[in-house]
């Protein structure tokens, strides 16, 4: 039974390799080669027959022109197989276009799904890359400004089977023999340059405000200018450069990266300029629309701007629930009686004294209270913080110093002076206690 057994799966063996071979002795069709094939000289352009598609592997099995060889190739190196007129007849039409490739000058140059600036994005090429150009297309000439770019639209093909439409203008043509060998002139080599390892640190990371280094270091985060989308996204991945402070929020594509000078780059196709100062350190600067040029300076950071900001409103939260636990009431003579009932809001009656130098005589008798400002490093002994009231009936901020004591809460006003830097948007605090400024005490 077992010699029955052995020899019936060898001859079940024998019976698929022989359909195998014949199976691959069969034309399944002809196709076209689209990248040439170096191993055995095969170049772009040919019609080569079929034999097999193996699924598994991702390879079609053809024959070697002038020869009863075969070889393997990957699905993407040819056309479908069809039949041989039909094959011979798209070879024809795209019989310009044989042997050439063209190589990127730029890093991040885009590939896309169809031939339109806007169209999907499907690959980025890199400065230097190699892709096969197929044929020409009609679509939508990118500008800059007004002008439009020199170039023209190519059905392109990577050297890793990605296929798309690229548009010429940064690309440079060149000729490749079927065995792989190609020359570039010496006005592509000048433009293809070298490697910049300075830029491509740059393009991969995330860059926040410079202001924000002061902030992390002086411990005063400003929760107005302190977002976690704040900052200069260079969107290497992506394509879309994002660029949003307080007073600016740009979010465009751009087609690559060219260098202007020493460390200095355009992103191509936007108002943005970068120059690059050290691998922590960036300049953008970019023109509004108005026309008017701003100038930022952009750094890394190793704090993760969500923490930081959580942590701010944790602190100014406890300052208010400090004064809720050791008041919420608290009662000055000669300033009124000062009370806190949850939420930052207040009620403040008989302030009468305070007016109009201190409070302005529409403020009404409650409001909401906050600690955004910062005491100088000066004055950090005296005084636990700042609190601001906004009163109903006027917008504006009144600021006092404060301190907790065991008995109450002593209170002097704080003189508040904000300018706003133009090219960030952010108001900046300049914080001063007023020579002579008289103390209040509350009891609690």
């Amino acid at each position: 039974m077992k010699r029955f057994n052995t020899a019936f799966f060898v001859v079940l063996a024998f019976s698929f390799l022989t359909a195998l071979v014949s199976c691959s002795n069969d034309v399944i069709g002809y196709s076209v080669v689209l990248w040439n094939i170096p191993e055995r000289q095969i170049p772009d352009g040919k019609v080569v027959p079929v034999f097999m598609k193996s699924n598994i592997s991702k390879t079609y099995l053809i024959g070697v022109p002038e020869s009863d060889d075969r070889v393997e190739v990957p699905l993407w190196k040819i056309t479908a197989p069809t039949s041989k007129s039909k094959a011979k007849k798209l070879a024809a039409s795209r019989e310009s276009y044989d042997q050439q490739y063209a190589v990127s000058i730029i890093d991040g140059l885009p590939i896309r799904r169809e031939p339109t600036n806007v169209a999907k994005q499907v690959y980025r090429l890199r400065k230097g890359e190699i892709i096969r150009t197929i044929v020409t297309g009609v679509g939508d000439i990118p500008t800059v400004g007004r002008e439009k770019l020199e170039g023209e639209w190519y059905q392109v093909l990577t050297s890793t089977g990605v296929s798309g439409w690229c548009f010429s203008h940064n690309l440079r043509m060149f000729q490749m023999a079927g065995d792989g060998s190609y020359e570039f002139t010496e006005e592509v080599l000048v433009d293809i340059q070298e490697k910049d390892d300075l830029l491509d640190i740059a393009l991969a990371t995330l860059w926040y405000p410079e202001y924000y280094a002061k902030m992390i270091n002086n411990r005063e985060i400003d929760l107005k200018y302190m977002q976690d989308d704040y900052g200069f996204d260079p969107g290497s991945d992506t394509g879309m450069l994002k660029l949003k402070l307080s007073n600016v929020s740009i979010e465009v594509p751009y087609e690559g990266v060219t260098k202007t000078g020493d460390h200095i780059y355009r992103f191509n196709n936007t108002p943005i300029q970068m120059t690059i100062r050290n691998e922590s350190t960036i300049l953008i600067r970019y023109t509004d629309d108005t026309g008017r040029p701003f100038s930022v300076y952009f750094i890394t950071i190793e704090d993760d701007v969500r923490t930081l900001i959580a942590a701010e409103k944790s602190r100014r939260e406890k300052v208010y629930s400090n004064l809720m636990r050791f008041g919420p009431g608290y009662s000055s003579s000669n300033y009124g009686n000062l009370n806190f009932s949850g939420n930052n809001l207040f009620r403040w009656t008989g302030f009468e004294n305070l007016q109009p130098a201190v409070i302005s005589m529409d403020a009404k008798t409650s409001g909401t209270v906050e600690s955004k400002y910062f005491v100088p490093k000066n004055l950090r002994g005296k005084w636990d913080g700042i609190l601001s009231f906004t009163f109903n009936g006027d917008s504006r901020d009144v600021n006092f110093f404060y301190k907790m004591e065991a008995s109450g809460l002593r209170l002097a006003v704080a003189r508040v002076i904000v300018t706003t830097d133009p090219s960030t948007g952010r108001d900046v605090a300049n914080v001063t206690e007023p020579s002579g400024a008289q103390v209040m005490y509350f009891h609690n």
